[in-house]
């Protein structure tokens, strides 16, 4: 489809607002050039330090307590545990906001609750001695520690929070369970989706591969489908690059979490080198 000289920048700059209105000003990071949408992915998350990339800051309810901001770093839970754990077997949405977490509702045993009942991790109750402070966080001083601690022994990468999570579980350097009781086997992957797939091209980018492989090692088919992806071969017709830079499909985790998209030859390794593919 043919488009105008200035549909590039015009779309950039609303993937921009919206990626600011999504995530905040960066933290630090070039000017934003109108005539170069690859700035735009320089813009993106993450754009603070390693160890804050994949933290979630809950603010609203505690603040208007009172009380400090709950921290809460996926990195010191992703050791232990496999994703599907929290976001299938304790109920925990995928996208911020839609789990619906309360106080009550941790006392009562879920959510966070299930684990932090003072026998499988440190207790949620007003119970001596108390650890409000292990959640509620007025700095992070002692939980960034913690991480670089934890980063230097772990693989390196280049991107998100600089540890490659994928070659420290395949070398069994972190060995997160799969089921919070370990009641359940984990999940095998059928033969017919052991080969990566391939997803197609468009130009200047390389082709994109997906593993199921890696993705099945910590999280379930019910974590992707049929939420954020159509579970039938080729029907997620919405699917593009420029969704993903908007939080959905891939960039649901692919923003937060996970590895971010800026670490392009991740998913299109193809790609020539410096090419961000736009």
């Amino acid at each position: 489809m043919n488009r105008s000289p200035e549909s590039g920048p015009r779309r950039a700059a609303g993937l921009l607002l919206t990626l600011f209105l999504l995530f905040g000003l960066p933290e630090a990071g070039p000017a934003f050039d109108r005539d170069d949408f690859g700035s735009l992915l320089r813009m993106m998350p993450p754009n603070g330090p390693p160890e804050h990339y994949g933290n979630v800051i809950m603010r609203d309810r505690a603040v208007a307590k009172g009380m400090a901001p709950v921290v809460f770093s996926h990195w010191s839970h992703r050791t232990r545990y496999t994703c599907k754990v929290c976001h299938v077997e304790l109920g925990f949405g995928m996208p911020r906001g839609t789990s619906g977490i309360s106080r009550g509702g941790n006392l009562a045993g879920r959510h966070c609750g299930a684990c932090h009942n003072g026998t499988i991790a440190f207790s949620v109750r007003y119970e001596q001695p108390k650890h409000c402070d292990r959640c509620h966080q007025a700095d992070t001083k002692g939980q960034d520690d913690a991480f670089k601690k934890l980063a230097a022994r772990l693989p390196r990468t280049s991107s998100g929070n600089r540890i490659d999570w994928v070659e420290a579980l395949n070398r069994g350097l972190i060995n997160p369970k799969t089921a919070l009781l370990d009641t359940e086997p984990a999940m095998g992957l059928p033969a017919a989706l052991e080969k990566p797939l391939h997803l197609g091209t468009s130009e200047p980018r390389s082709a994109a591969i997906f593993a199921h492989r890696t993705h099945v090692d910590r999280l379930d088919c019910a974590n992707c489908h049929p939420d954020i992806f159509n579970i039938q071969q080729k029907g997620t017709v919405a699917f593009s690059m420029d969704k993903n830079m908007y939080g959905w499909f891939c960039g649901t985790c692919h923003l937060r979490v996970a590895f971010p998209m800026t670490d392009c030859h991740r998913c299109h390794p193809g790609m020539k080198s410096g090419n961000r593919g736009f």
